[in-house]
């Protein structure tokens, strides 16, 4: 059982890790662009990691 748990784990890691990287090419896109809501998320999402992830996978 402890397996399943650590492979649980790795797989949220990973896929917030993804995300993050995401939001952050994401954001490097919409540099050049207007100044938004979601642009200033995303800029508060490279610092604080779980919203950078959300918002990478998600928006």
């Amino acid at each position: 059982m402890p397996a399943v748990l650590v492979l649980a784990w790795l797989v949220i890691v990973l896929t917030a890790l993804v995300g993050w990287v995401m939001n952050i090419i994401a954001l490097v896109g919409m540099l050049d662009g207007a100044v938004t809501a979601l642009f200033i998320a995303r800029i508060v999402g490279v610092f604080i990691a779980p919203l950078g992830a959300v918002l990478g996978l998600f928006v």
